[in-house]
């Protein structure tokens, strides 16, 4: 008997991407979109599972769908009021029900959670996937951590051009040991290093060329840290316009001159020449010190000093007030100083913009945001920051030169549209070959096939991102933090092994062999030895891909299945669209 089907609201990516996790976990889903034509429709169409149309807010919907039997329920549409009017009616129409709710306005997770009485889970989407954009803009695949079985481990980036070494894990306080591996696990995982595992000949070890390149990665690591400060200094100068440089030279000037004068007129000493300029010159005029015995061509000289050093304290005065006035004018209005070197463009200031801006922000990383319409979300965020905008297409011609691209660390493309990101990244990857490149791709196919084919940096994506995170929520699992490695996704999961499951009763050795899946502790042992045995209840840290987790957690009589044609039983109002278009890939 198939377990109770899981029920996902949403028209959008996000739902699109949770239904196919839970696909592959082998639990029954039923889509419901407000649309036949939406991509989480059109895609569940595809793939055979139940679609139902209709109004999230309209109790016959959920009826349709099956809502009395689900095991839990997703609200997971792309705007916050409708999915928390959603889940208010759920709630009151399944008692017992898991409720999951989609919510961009993360401040508010703890109040609704309370609201649903304590069986609600409320997440972000662009909460769960920022980090991973900033650590991508900022380190490349190298430097993500994640902790396992209480250990902190860092990915170590080892060779990007041989498809056989792409990461490792290792200890993220002696990362530069070296790493044991073995040859049989998947080629996308090389090994995890503790020092107190390591022992010489023991399961192999990589190449000392692997720890070798980690340490370079490392010194320039720290190089990059050096010249980011170096960097800052050199744009606190550059903020100086350049009327103050001009008008502290002519006072410099003015003062060295008439102190050299009145010196050489040997009517006054050197230090008495410095501080009668210095009182003209601030209009002070204490008469201590005066001219009244002095020759008439050094009265005349101290005249034009005192005409001149007024001219000169206006010229102060107006540009300190034209400053002071400017700047709030520029706060007002959302203009701000445009960092020049070492910073990171971000294009695309929606949701997931935002949330980049504001972790950038977090981190004291001068970036610079390009946006095209005026009303997207992340506006707002950014002159709460202090981020300056730019309003323009950052694939036009010249934007980029403005933005002083050449000298930027990194530039993220993170809007809608797939197409736009790309032609953003190759835009910017003419002007500096050097830059760090991250995408924002929905397709997965196409990530990989850009990798392959095209001179850019790293791809993500935001649903894919958060799907893992929704789908352990939906399912009451704990959560299996995602590592984006170049588009492939692995999980790092911290789970017990179930009774009767899949790999329940075999070694770690065919763990490793059958599976794509390794080993990282069992039963608190670190780096287990591959005669111990996955029995029932035992507690086990396990790296691999997204399948394969799958498998590991699957309780017995969980099957893969699919749902098509009148959806739950006693589900009238259920429907699959037969006229609905073929599934594309949709636009994000």
């Amino acid at each position: 008997m198939p377990p109770p089907p899981v029920l996902l609201f949403g028209d959008d990516n996000v739902p699109l991407r949770v239904r196919e996790e839970l696909a592959g976990s082998g639990v029954p889903v039923v889509s419901v979109c407000s649309s036949e034509a939406a991509p989480a429709a059109r895609a569940a169409v595809a793939a055979g599972a139940t679609v139902v149309l209709g109004d999230p807010a309209d109790p016959a919907t959920w009826a349709a769908a099956g809502l009395d039997d689900a095991q839990a329920v997703g609200l997971l549409g792309p705007e916050d009021l409708p999915n928390l009017n959603a889940a208010l009616l759920v709630a009151e129409g399944h008692p017992t029900a898991r409720i999951v709710v989609r919510l961009f306005a993360a401040d508010l997770a703890g109040g609704i959670a309370r609201m649903l009485g304590g069986r609600g889970v409320v997440l972000s989407e662009t909460q769960v996937a920022a980090p991973a954009f900033l650590q991508a803009a900022l380190s490349g695949n190298a430097g993500q951590r994640v902790t396992v079985a209480g250990r902190v481990l860092e990915v170590a980036e080892v060779d990007r051009d041989d498809p056989s070494l792409v990461v490792a894990l290792c200890n993220a306080d002696t990362p530069t040991d070296v790493l044991p591996t073995r040859a049989t696990l998947a080629p996308t995982v090389l090994g995890v290093i503790d020092r107190e595992s390591v022992v010489a000949g023991a399961r192999g070890a990589l190449p000392s060329v692997v720890a070798q390149r980690h340490r370079a990665q490392q010194a320039r690591r720290r190089d990059r840290r050096q010249h980011s400060r170096l960097a800052a200094a050199r744009g606190a100068l550059a903020l100086i316009p350049r009327r103050a440089e001009w008008l502290l030279a002519t006072i410099l000037a003015v003062y060295a001159t008439s102190v050299t004068v009145f010196a050489l007129s040997r009517h006054l000493d050197v230090v008495d020449s410095m501080y009668f300029t210095a009182t003209t010159m601030a209009t002070v005029g204490y008469g201590d010190v005066n001219l009244a015995a002095a020759a008439d061509w050094l009265k005349i000289y101290d005249i034009g000093l005192m005409a001149v050093s007024g001219l000169l304290v206006a010229g102060v005065l107006a540009f300190v007030t034209d400053t002071l006035v400017q700047s709030r004018i520029d706060r007002a209005l959302g203009r701000f100083p445009r960092p020049t070197e070492d910073h990171i463009i971000v294009c695309g200031l929606g949701k997931a913009g935002a949330a980049i801006i504001a972790g950038l922000r977090e981190l004291d990383v001068p970036c610079v945001g390009v946006e095209q319409h005026p009303e997207a979300v992340g506006i707002a965020v950014a002159r709460s920051l202090g981020v300056p905008v730019v309003f323009a297409d950052a694939r036009t011609p010249g934007v980029l030169t403005d933005l002083h691209v050449d000298t930027a660390r990194a530039l993220l493309a993170v809007t809608n549209d797939d197409l736009a990101n790309l032609q953003c990244g190759l835009t910017a990857r003419e002007h500096n070959p050097d830059l760090r490149i991250v995408l924002r791709i929905f397709d997965p196919h196409l990530a990989e096939r850009l990798d392959r084919s095209v001179d850019l940096d790293l791809t993500r994506s935001v649903s894919g991102l958060a799907a893992p995170a929704f789908t352990a929520a939906l399912l009451g699992r704990e959560r299996a933090a995602p590592l984006p490695l170049s588009n492939v996704s692995l999980r790092v999961l911290e789970t017990t092994v179930p009774a009767d499951g899949a790999f329940t009763g075999v070694t770690v050795g065919e763990l490793h062999h059958g599976s794509e899946l390794r080993v990282l502790a069992l039963d608190g042992r670190w780096m287990p030895r591959e005669d111990l045995l996955l029995e029932p209840g035992s507690a086990v840290a396990v790296v691999g891909t997204r399948a394969a987790c799958d498998a590991l957690l699957r309780e017995p009589g969980e099957v893969s299945t699919s749902r098509s044609g009148t959806g739950p039983a006693g589900a009238p109002a259920s429907r699959s669209p037969a006229s609905a278009p073929p599934a594309a890939p949709p636009a994000r």
